[in-house]
């Protein structure tokens, strides 16, 4: 089981890297408060995938403990989920957790839950956390939601030009709402990437002021 999830993590890694860096079929969203999202229609799938990009002033090795170290406090901060669990930590690089999102569009989006395989690299100056939806019976599908599922998805986050760590977050999420307008569901998540990065950015902030004072004490 454990290679089997560990050979799913690669995969779901080299697609992460592919819509990272492959540039072309692009559409910008939103631009606002230095938080960028786009949009690309995907073929054979009924939902778009969203990219979108914020800096932040932080080393590469905070914001991987914010975004991964300490998943238990990110329902404090995230906006987006009302629930979240580590299930099952499979090694020192991947886990299993469980997640269920907010209500969107004024109620007209339920919560969704998610299973997630979570798994995180590091290449050079180079960080990806990679996230990928899988059926495996160490959390059996909740009577309460309907299941979504996460294509491969995740953040890659590395040095900017100015000294910043750019952070680029990938959404690939079939909510499994065929009755619901793509434009309504593309609209709520717009929103919800955007208050994610926002939100993110506030946390960070308090994880580095955090560490500042605890070094004070420490000195």
């Amino acid at each position: 089981r454990g290679k089997r999830l560990y050979e799913v993590s690669l995969d779901a890694m080299g697609q992460l890297r592919e819509t990272v860096f492959w540039p072309d079929g692009w559409t910008t969203e939103s631009e606002k408060e230095g938080v960028k999202v786009f949009s690309r229609a995907q073929r054979k799938m009924p939902n778009k995938i969203f990219l979108s990009e914020s800096n932040f002033f932080c080393s590469l090795d905070d914001l991987y403990d914010v975004l991964y170290r300490q998943i238990s406090g990110a329902v404090s901060w995230n906006k987006g989920i009302v629930e979240l669990e580590e299930v099952e930590r499979l090694n020192s690089r991947m886990d299993i957790i469980y997640s269920v999102g907010v209500d969107g569009a004024g109620g007209l989006i339920k919560s969704r839950e998610f299973l997630t395989l979570r798994y995180w690299a590091k290449e050079r100056d180079m960080y990806f956390i990679v996230n990928r939806d899988i059926d495996d019976p160490v959390k059996p599908v909740s009577k309460a939601y309907v299941r979504g599922c996460n294509g491969p998805c995740g953040y890659v986050f590395f040095p900017d030009l100015d000294g910043s760590v750019k952070l680029t977050y990938v959404v690939n999420c079939d909510l499994k709402l065929p009755f619901v307008p793509a434009k309504v569901i593309n609209s709520s998540m717009i929103e919800v990437i955007q208050d994610f990065h926002l939100s993110l950015r506030k946390r960070v902030d308090e994880h580095l002021e955090l560490k500042r004072r605890k070094n004070t004490i420490g000195s």
